[in-house]
C-alpha cells in the first residue's frame, strides 16, 4: 500500500503534524511511543509513504485545525485496513453508481 497526504495547513509539531515509526513496517507489534517522528511541512506540501510504516498524529496543542487530504493505493488483492463501503450510508451506495461500488469492492 502506498498513502499519501496532501497538506491544506502547514504540519508542525505542536498541531498535531503526522507521526511516522520509522523501520516499523512488516512489525506486529510497534517500536516504543519515543521513537515518533512528526513529519512537518508547509501548507501544499505533499507526503507520500509506504503505508505499512506505522503511523498516526500527534496531539494538537493549537486553537486551529489542522486539516489534510488522504488517500492511498491498495491494490484489490490486499484487505484494506479501513472499510470506507462500511462508513457510507446506504442511501449514498444507493447513489453511486458500479464503477465507483467497484473501486469501495462492495
Amino acid at each position: 500500500m502506498t498513502g499519501f497526504i496532501f497538506m491544506i495547513d502547514d504540519f508542525t509539531p505542536h498541531n498535531g503534524a503526522t507521526c511516522f515509526l520509522p523501520g516499523s513496517q512488516g512489525m506486529d507489534t510497534p517500536p516504543a511511543l519515543s521513537s515518533l517522528v512528526p513529519a512537518c511541512g508547509r501548507s501544499g506540501s505533499v507526503i507520500v509513504f509506504n503505508g505499512s510504516v506505522w503511523h498516526g498524529h500527534g496531539p494538537n496543542r493549537t486553537d486551529t485545525a489542522r486539516r489534510s487530504i488522504q488517500g492511498a493505493y491498495i491494490r484489490r488483492t490486499e484487505t484494506s485496513g479501513e472499510s470506507l463501503a462500511s462508513r457510507m450510508r446506504p442511501e449514498t451506495l444507493d447513489r453511486i453508481g458500479p464503477v465507483a461500488k467497484y473501486l469501495l469492492t462492495v
